[in-house]
């Protein structure tokens, strides 16, 4: 298997674009940069003819729809391209000295993975549900993900799944619910998606001014923002409801993702199957 790598940013963060390529040269890799859409020169209209205005997580607001059409850029360029899957980056992550051993020798990938997720998302209380079993590569796990996990900055995608989530267009959702909440994308339930567990990245590698490019977010107010209300809360509630019978027995644990910076990697450790 081969393994391209994808660096989405906008052009003008050229501040992020000079950190994240320390990252990427600590961490042994070379990217291909993918110019982010930038939604202070695209119009909402023109986004709107690949995305709806509204879906299961309400309002879709015109940055989540930027980020999400970059996300398809890149899942483009790896269809154009001779790999087999690509590790998608966004431009304000940190990552592991030991990620470019993972695409280096693909041997562990998962035969039926549409996803694997490198990325903790720093929400201190979180919890996924994470499948019982699994296998340990280069001193971390990798284990089925059950519940939902926000954050879209660091995973692998394989060409099977960029085409099918291309064919889920017009998009509807936030990026991180698209790939990561199996209750509110139906693309999300169509394939196996899997957890590096302690991560491999984490985000937060960013620079001042760089953060707020765009325009400001809008709030629905009235009925909008109530029926945005009530949809998450179903959608919620529905994930905590479906993924109860796995941990109760015995199928999946909640556990809190870590992020470890360091490499791991150790010979007795080295893709060793618990499962």
């Amino acid at each position: 298997m081969k393994a391209a790598v994808y660096l989405i940013g906008l052009q003008q963060a050229v501040g992020r674009a000079e950190l994240m390529q320390r990252e990427l040269d600590q961490a042994g890799l070379t990217a291909t940069r993918i110019d982010a859409v930038d939604s202070t020169a695209v119009s909402r209209e023109e986004m709107l003819e690949q995305c709806r205005d509204e879906g299961n997580w309400g309002y879709f607001q015109t940055k989540d729809m930027a980020c999400t059409l970059s996300h398809a850029k890149a899942w483009e360029a790896l269809l154009a391209s001779d790999a087999d899957v690509a590790l998608i980056l966004e431009d304000d992550v940190f990552l592991s000295p030991d990620t470019g051993a993972w695409l280096n020798d693909l041997s562990w990938w998962p035969a039926d993975a549409g996803i694997v997720k490198f990325e903790r998302w720093r929400a201190k209380r979180l919890q996924v549900a994470l499948g019982k079993g699994g296998f340990t590569h280069l001193g971390r796990e990798v284990r089925q993900l059950m519940s939902r996990h926000s954050g879209g900055a660091a995973y692998v995608i394989s060409r099977q799944a960029a085409q099918h989530f291309l064919d889920s267009r017009p998009f509807d959702i936030t990026l991180d619910n698209l790939l990561f909440n199996f209750d509110a994308s139906k693309p999300a339930r169509g394939i196996k998606i899997y957890q590096v567990q302690p991560a491999l990245a984490e985000q937060g590698n960013d620079v001042r001014g760089e953060r707020g490019i765009g325009p400001k977010r809008h709030r629905p107010k009235g009925w909008p923002l109530i029926r945005q209300k009530l949809r998450r809360g179903i959608f919620e509630f529905r994930g905590g409801f479906r993924i109860l019978p796995n941990v109760v027995l015995g199928r999946a644990t909640l556990e809190k993702i870590r992020f470890d910076g360091r490499s791991l990697a150790t010979p007795q450790t080295q893709h060793t199957h618990t499962a």
